[in-house]
């Protein structure tokens, strides 16, 4: 049995409808992929200004280590054996900087005294008593965390830092 009074909507009704539908469907898609966008940028830019924070922090020593310690290396490569000297008259807890010529002269000794005593030779066990080793030309570059790095070779200190990608000691 059919209802005489039920009407069906035309096809025209049927289109607005469903065009109307659709418009709002995507409205609320466009206004959500919006705030989406703004939280997206919002978050990067806090974690983006987190990370820079915290790389600066963590990167440079502190005064008294760039003043007072150094790292010997046994190879021009950043990579090969190397240690940390801490140098006399030193203050780790120094807060002004020492001069970089002094700096490097101080690196620079306490370095050759190591590779005269055979530190970067491979088998230490058999080294006896008393002898001496060659020290070869020491280099002096400047780490990243702004420490110098005392590298063994005959180019310039230019050259040498050029090579390593590291920059010559500056003040």
């Amino acid at each position: 049995m059919t209802n005489p009074h039920l009407t069906l909507p035309s096809d025209a009704d049927l289109e607005r409808m469903l065009s109307a539908t659709m418009g709002t469907i995507a409205e609320k898609r466009r206004r959500t992929t919006k705030k989406h966008r703004i939280a997206a940028v919002g978050l990067a830019a806090v974690v983006a200004l987190g990370c820079t924070a915290a790389g600066l922090a963590i990167a440079r020593a502190s005064q008294g280590a760039i003043s007072y310690t150094a790292e010997c290396y046994g190879a021009a490569d950043t990579n090969s054996m190397h240690f940390t000297s801490f140098y006399l008259p030193g203050d780790i807890n120094a807060k002004a900087a020492t001069p970089v010529a002094e700096r490097i002269s101080l690196a620079t000794e306490q370095c050759a005294a190591s590779w005269s005593v055979g530190t970067f030779e491979k088998d230490r066990s058999s080294i006896p008593a008393g002898k001496s080793f060659a020290i070869p030309d020491l280099v002096a570059c400047q780490l990243p965390d702004e420490r110098l790095g005392i590298f063994p070779s005959s180019k310039s200190a230019a050259e040498t830092c050029s090579a390593l990608e590291l920059a010559a000691p500056r003040s």
